[in-house]
């Protein structure tokens, strides 16, 4: 249990149920985690059931990128890992290329593609003054499949994957990994984003019911099944440590077997 032991990781969005998991799974090998998120309950919860160091934290402001780096590094003296993990769905209304709103365009590339940008170009400096490290982002299935019914997501998904490549070619000669993780369909309870996405093709008429539209969800994965934090987690840790020291520039698929056009 000690394969991050040393490890000192960054979980941004440490408040959703696949941070607060990524958190939980890196301290059971040995690391030391500061999470963050900009939502005080959920993070407050993610520092109740895992112990680990919480900071309040808006991605989208480049001002508190540094902030964070420096806090991580006065209490720590090094950044080794860095999960960029935070990210929104945005609108379930109006989703699809022709009814797209401009203004949830733009919240989506915010949140989900300028704050990686933001965390990666933070975290490249102080790794290098670690000797080395690995940053690891939260793309999507989404990013290597046609989604007409979360347009937005899926364009702002496919640029993290890119941006991950460019960040790995970067990055290589200071020891610095880069790599995504492309979860599939996820299950993270209530109100979570899979939820979000049954509720709004039932609301848009395209499934009878939330219900109808998890069950031709599910269907489509060769697996049968939706996938839990656990695994998102799981993958995390593989990349976060030194198993994977010869690993970069790869697109992590954690789908149950969902194929990737």
């Amino acid at each position: 249990m000690d394969r991050l032991k040393g490890k000192v990781c960054l979980v941004t969005g440490g408040g959703g149920a696949i941070g607060r998991e990524t958190v939980r799974s890196f301290i059971a090998e040995g690391a030391t985690v500061l999470a963050t998120d900009l939502k005080k309950e959920a993070l407050d919860r993610t520092q109740s059931e895992t112990g680990c160091m919480i900071l309040r934290q808006d991605v989208t402001v480049e001002a508190q990128w540094d902030e964070t780096i420096v806090e991580i590094e006065r209490r720590h003296g090094r950044l080794d890992v860095l999960v960029n993990n935070a990210g929104i769905l945005g609108s379930v209304s109006e989703v699809n290329p022709e009814t797209t709103q401009v203004e949830d365009f733009r919240r989506l590339q915010l949140v989900n593609v300028e704050s990686v940008m933001l965390g990666c170009r933070a975290a490249i400096p102080a790794m290098k003054r670690a000797g080395g490290g690995s940053i690891i982002n939260i793309s999507s299935i989404a990013a290597a499949i046609a989604t007409p019914f979360e347009v937005s997501y899926g364009i702002s998904k496919a640029a993290v994957r890119h941006l991950s490549w460019s960040v790995a070619a970067h990055c290589a000669p200071f020891r610095i990994r880069c790599n995504s993780i492309m979860p599939g369909q996820i299950e993270t309870g209530q109100d979570g984003m899979m939820d979000q996405i049954f509720k709004g093709a039932a609301a848009r008429g395209e499934m009878k019911s939330a219900d109808h539209a998890r069950e031709t969800f599910t269907g489509l994965i060769p697996l049968g099944q939706l996938g839990t934090p656990y695994d998102i987690a799981m993958g995390a840790v593989y990349l976060a440590s030194d198993e994977s020291r010869y690993v970069s520039s790869i697109s992590l698929q954690i789908s149950g077997g969902w194929a990737v056009l």
